[in-house]
């Protein structure tokens, strides 16, 4: 009878905090009904803004397949399969609360890309955080289970983002490394960012470094899948 009810509680938590998420972040319910927000399907799970010019759209779903290619490059196979609405203006982006970033992502479901953010780096970046959140599950994805810095650097890593990494095949990518412990939680995160200009090199460097130390990608896919079947991180990147 208690677990009945531990249950319940914890599902009414759940769907009690998607409820605020979707009032609070208008890109949860646009993922639900693009065309109530202005967009229209361009390709499979893709949507552009109404009225966009072909040749446009068809830019678009390009450099989306390109930032699938990457995801599937380090992930293999994927799990997730998000909406993808991409903003052309940046009154779009911030109508869906996007406000100065290049792109977003809610849990496994949607992803917002920014005119800024319109291309295959930042799709990858945001779909490999969306896989991310779909292998380790709703629980583990609203605990933390993965500390941010690991979530960030394997986007960071899988998009190949040379903005924070060295090229591939330069041996240790690393161009900004730590000097203590990276912030694990979002809110610290997001605290740390506000002062730190390279506090996502930082983590892009730790990350690349240990998947390197670990054999390559696939090291980082078994600790993720690790962590969504209950292991604590600190135990599955041993």
């Amino acid at each position: 009878m208690k677990l009945r009810i531990a249950i319940v509680v914890l599902g009414g938590s759940i769907f009690a905090g998607l409820t605020g998420l979707a009032w609070a972040l208008p890109a949860a319910t646009a993922s639900v009904c693009p065309s109530c927000y202005g967009f229209e399907r361009a390709a499979p799970q893709v949507y552009v803004e109404k009225g966009l010019a072909s040749e446009q759209a068809e830019a678009i779903v390009k450099f989306v397949d390109e930032g699938r290619q990457r995801v599937r490059k380090f992930w293999g196979p994927r799990q997730a399969s998000p909406r993808i609405l991409v903003c052309s203006d940046s009154a779009c982006f911030e109508r869906l609360g996007g406000g100065r970033r290049r792109g977003m992502s809610i849990f496994d479901f949607v992803a917002v890309l920014s005119p800024r953010g319109s291309d295959p780096v930042i799709a990858a970046h945001e779909l490999s955080m969306i896989e991310l959140n779909k292998r380790v599950g709703l629980l583990g994805f609203a605990r933390e289970a993965i500390p941010v810095w690991f979530n960030e650097g394997i986007a960071m890593y899988a998009s190949d983002d040379l903005r924070y990494l060295g090229p591939e095949g330069a041996g240790d990518r690393c161009l900004i490394a730590p000097s203590a412990p990276l912030p694990s939680g979002l809110f610290d995160w997001g605290r740390h960012a506000l002062t730190d200009q390279h506090l996502y090199a930082k983590a892009a460097c730790a990350t690349s470094r240990w998947i390197t130390a670990h054999g390559g990608p696939g090291s980082a896919v078994e600790v993720v899948s690790k962590v969504g079947a209950g292991v604590p991180f600190d135990e599955a990147v041993r």
